[in-house]
């Protein structure tokens, strides 16, 4: 074990690339938090079939070609990677990429899957097109969906919150893997929450608490008060260290969670949205729903997917 390494942070990591120009900014990232981690990097790369003439050429040409091709992406790989300082291993695919994106991450241990926006590669539509839901219900790791450029480690996260479980996953997983971010709890309450005052108190007369240490503002509004309650008492629920928790900030904002949820990451230079995955009604309801994809598809920050299932998969 590496010195300084944090036995809570993954120790394997899988990038889905195509080994494209494409592929640069989900590969930077991948590069940098194995880096950090000290984490061995798998880099695979789906074969899907002939797609231009050109690779039609390819494909007619048989084994030899393919044999070629992949040499020549073991010795770019093996480059790119000279003096990296954490172990690096390229796996090749063939067929669907959703398939070879689970098959992969299972045999490989892997504890967190990188890939891109669909905007930069092909591989990242599967996050924001028909397959995504497939590999959202069946894969138990943190997926996250590189969309800017590295230039630092990721220093501000914003955890969006309806209060549930699976919200609560993902703020402990967000201060898990970046214990030295800050972390802004997020709420965006519709028209509708009059009962929000009542359930704040009778949730603080419960469990005895006066709130958690987490410091920050809630947008105005005549339950302004009950909502930075409510998620105090959230952040009190949440397995946190308690140096974590003095760098949470609280913030709230009335109105439609797809639209302030992309606005807010935007206006506080947001770095990562952290986003849980579920199946009950919610507002992170991903996939399951047109508000929850709208969530998703509106960020323009980096985005890590935490799904329920990882609760019983993960360490």
């Amino acid at each position: 074990m590496n010195e300084g390494y944090d036995a809570l942070q993954p120790r394997k990591l899988l990038l889905a690339t195509d080994l494209s120009a494409r592929c640069d900014r989900p590969l930077e990232r991948a590069k940098a938090l194995a880096a950090q981690w000290h984490a061995q990097l798998t880099l695979l790369t789906v074969r899907e079939g002939p797609q231009v003439p050109a690779e039609v050429v390819q494909w007619l040409a048989g084994s030899e070609a393919s044999t070629e091709a992949d040499f020549a992406a073991r010795r770019d790989i093996a480059r790119e990677f000279e003096g990296a300082g954490f172990p690096v291993k390229l796996q090749f695919a063939d067929g669907d990429v959703a398939d070879a994106i689970l098959a992969a991450a299972a045999q490989s241990d892997s504890e967190l899957v990188i890939v891109g926006d669909a905007r930069i590669n092909t591989l990242g539509e599967i996050f924001l097109g028909s397959t995504v839901e497939q590999v959202a219900r069946e894969l138990a790791q943190p997926v996250l969906v590189v969309r800017q450029r590295t230039r630092a480690p990721y220093a501000r996260i914003l955890v969006p919150t309806d209060f549930s479980p699976v919200s609560q996953l993902a703020l402990e997983t967000a201060a898990r893997l970046f214990p030295d971010a800050q972390l802004i709890v997020f709420h965006v309450h519709e028209a509708g929450s009059e009962g929000l005052a009542d359930h704040a108190r009778s949730g603080d007369a419960a469990s005895g608490s006066a709130g958690s240490s987490a410091t920050g503002h809630v947008n105005g509004g005549a339950n302004a008060s009950a909502i930075k309650l409510r998620c105090e008492q959230f952040i009190d629920g949440c397995t946190l260290a308690p140096e974590v928790r003095a760098r949470i900030a609280i913030d709230s904002a009335a109105g439609t969670p797809e639209l302030l949820t992309a606005r807010y990451a935007l206006e506080h230079g947001v770095d990562l949205a952290v986003l849980g995955l579920r199946s009950q009604f919610g507002m992170l309801r991903l996939f399951m729903d047109s508000k929850g994809e709208q969530v998703l598809r509106g960020l323009d920050c980096d985005t890590l997917l935490v799904n329920m299932g990882a609760r019983d998969g993960g360490r």
